[in-house]
């Protein structure tokens, strides 16, 4: 006898329903600890995917006022703002987050959209608990968002100070938004090389021949990381790789893995370059994402890429088919205003560098603040009950009994 659900086609709706419906469940576990916060807005909102709740800011701060962005953006999280004109040198946000000890992915979303109409965009400074974590030099209405990102670990106190601190000349500061997710990763902890008990700033995210990648749901981008498409140097083409699904260092995501850039031939090698905003050396910390093409090799060919930083030595990988080869390097001192990465062939490879993915962070050194942080607030709900989930379930049970 057949199983009930193969006796009819209808049946296949209850089942199609079904599949959806705990992939949404699923989707929806992923965000649970996540803090999205829309600074300015006055009231609670559900992006589009309806796994994300987006909070406003009017219990996490007691500083600052609203303002609305006239250009509008398609991120809407961006078309409002909290701005801070009021000369307080240190405006805090309190923000509730786990109480035990664990890595934070912080990243504060920034739009001037030149909402007090004066066309001068403002720099100030942010500060991660009573710490200097970097300086925000805001950009013109046509450039769009800019975003600053961290990971932090906190120290178990179930909050975290973040300030948005006045410049000598820097104008008034403000803020688009705040994201805080939690790293934890137990059976595959995320950048393991990284010293917990110091700050690392995201200096860019590269998904190299592929579009931005953002999170949208399950198997998308489980930590909300933001992967920018990456520049095609001219000496390189765009190729389809295959992606690793066993969940390589880091986890990246699936869609990030199944793209690449590949050198024209062995003898022009791939160069990255990557812009710094201090000039003083420092600790920085590369991630390479290597993936091979969707076409096998022939018998007897090799990948082998020499990786090279501003012209040192650092590393060398062999690629295997149907694997995600991730190399990690720290501490890297780098100095100036530019990194170059460069990948090249080996001598015994007989197949061109290539390249999916890479991250680069450097470690900030704290400067102390004078101000003490705010105190701990209460707790803040970061999901709401998607009505979506609820519809299909309802449905699931309709056509279990009546299709």
């Amino acid at each position: 006898m057949k199983p009930i659900f193969m006796r009819n086609k209808k049946s296949w709706t209850a089942v199609a329903l079904l599949l959806a419906f705990y992939l949404l469940e699923a989707s929806s576990q992923i965000t649970i600890g996540w803090l999205n916060i829309d600074c300015g807005n006055s009231a609670v909102r559900v992006d589009p995917t309806n796994l994300l709740t987006w909070v406003t800011d009017k219990d996490l701060i007691q500083t600052g006022i609203n303002k609305e962005v006239p250009q509008k953006q398609s991120l809407e999280e961006m078309n409002t703002l909290r701005s801070f004109p009021n000369q307080t040198p240190q405006n805090c946000y309190a923000l509730p987050v786990n109480k035990q000890t664990v890595r934070y992915l912080i990243r504060v979303g920034f739009y001037y959209g030149n909402y007090d109409g004066l066309s001068n965009p403002p720099s100030f400074d942010i500060h991660i608990d009573g710490q200097k974590w970097s300086t925000v030099k805001t950009s013109t209405l046509e450039e769009g968002p800019m975003y600053h990102e961290a990971l932090y670990e906190t120290q178990g106190s179930g909050s975290i100070s973040l300030c948005v601190v006045q410049v000598k000349d820097g104008g008034v500061p403000f803020i688009s938004s705040i994201e805080a997710v939690p790293l934890s990763a137990p059976f595959n902890p995320l950048y393991p090389k990284m010293e917990t008990n110091n700050t690392f700033d995201l200096v860019s995210r590269i998904n190299f021949a592929g579009d931005e990648i953002r999170f949208t749901g399950l198997l998308s981008e489980n930590y909300n990381r933001i992967w920018t498409r990456g520049t095609t140097p001219p000496n390189c083409n765009e190729v389809s790789t295959l992606p690793d699904i066993l969940s390589p260092e880091n986890d990246p995501p699936i869609s990030v893995l199944r793209t690449a850039i590949e050198s024209i031939d062995l003898t022009h090698p791939i160069t990255l370059s990557v812009s710094l905003s201090q000039t003083t050396p420092q600790s920085a910390y590369f991630v390479l994402y290597f993936t091979e093409t969707t076409s096998l090799p022939k018998p007897g060919d090799t990948r082998i890429i020499q990786i090279n930083i501003n012209g040192q030595m650092k590393s060398t990988v062999t690629l295997e088919f149907t694997k995600c080869k991730v190399i990690t390097l720290y501490p890297v001192i780098v100095e100036g205003t530019t990194i170059n990465v460069t990948l090249a062939s080996a001598s015994s490879s007989t197949l061109p560098p290539i390249i999916s993915a890479m991250e680069v962070f450097t470690r900030v050194d704290h400067e102390k603040s004078s101000s003490p942080p705010p105190p701990s607030p209460a707790s803040h709900g970061t999901r709401g009950t998607s009505f979506v989930r609820t519809l299909i379930s309802f449905l699931v049970f309709v056509c279990f009994f009546y299709c």
